[in-house]
């Protein structure tokens, strides 16, 4: 399959064509031309270090999404995503060439922050959406080399997140899955109850420091890529 139909299916989950989402399109091809696409006979395990529209692309492309506990996104503000082959543990991590065309450049982001904001004039809005659509052509037609960095990963795949029974919070009473509830002094709260507790700032290290604190539950691992492993709660 072409880049261009790979790109239409991506566009149609995603809802309009932009940078982001092609530059998602080749690290997603590159996964799957090393490890294959998930599915029920071939289970990979991702972990992507941002929230943006590269996700959607990875998602559509790959198999792994967040719904199906396959991706788990680790928002470290890097176009970067690590891939792993459960069967034979083969993994690559696969990140935005620095000074690619993976990356906004200083005019776009002007003219972008002008559109976004509404003060853009016509010209500025035509002058940004060509260089939108100038740009996602060059992504989508780079060799791999030129935007992508692809290297191998030596480490244990993570574990892909499991289900687990829901409680009420003991702070607002909302059900929330017994996997984020905090034991606060002796009740059981929910992420936001358990940050507000803290007056909004947690102590360093999460919760455990020294009042009681901690998961009610078996602590649950997730892979950091490239920084071994850090419990996550």
């Amino acid at each position: 399959m072409t880049h261009a139909e790979d790109y239409a299916k991506v566009t149609g989950f995603h809802g309009h064509k932009c940078p982001g989402s092609a530059v998602g399109l080749r690290i997603a091809q590159a996964a799957v031309a090393e490890l294959g696409r998930h599915d029920a006979g071939n289970e990979i395990v991702a972990v992507g270090e941002i929230d943006s529209c590269v996700v959607d692309a990875v998602q559509v492309i790959t198999g792994c999404t967040v719904g199906n506990r396959h991706l788990v996104l680790q928002d470290n503000g890097k176009v970067a995503f690590t891939f792993w082959r459960v069967a034979d543990g083969a993994a690559l991590r696969v990140t935005a060439k620095p000074g690619s065309e993976a990356y906004r450049g200083e005019e776009a982001w002007v003219l972008a922050r002008k559109v976004e904001a509404g003060t853009a004039t016509d010209d500025e809005r035509a002058r940004f959406q060509a260089g939108q659509a100038e740009r996602i052509e060059r992504i989508l037609t780079a060799p791999a080399g030129d935007i992508l960095v692809v290297e191998p990963v030596i480490d244990d795949a993570p574990a892909a997140k499991k289900s687990e029974p829901h409680a009420p919070c003991d702070g607002c009473a909302e059900p929330t899955s017994t996997a984020v509830l905090h034991d606060h002094r002796g009740r059981m709260l929910c992420p936001p109850c358990h940050l507000a507790a803290h007056g909004g700032v947690l102590p360093a290290g999460g919760h455990g420091h020294g009042h009681g604190h901690g998961h009610g539950h078996q602590d649950h691992h997730a892979h950091q890529p490239g920084h071994g492993h850090l419990q996550h709660h």
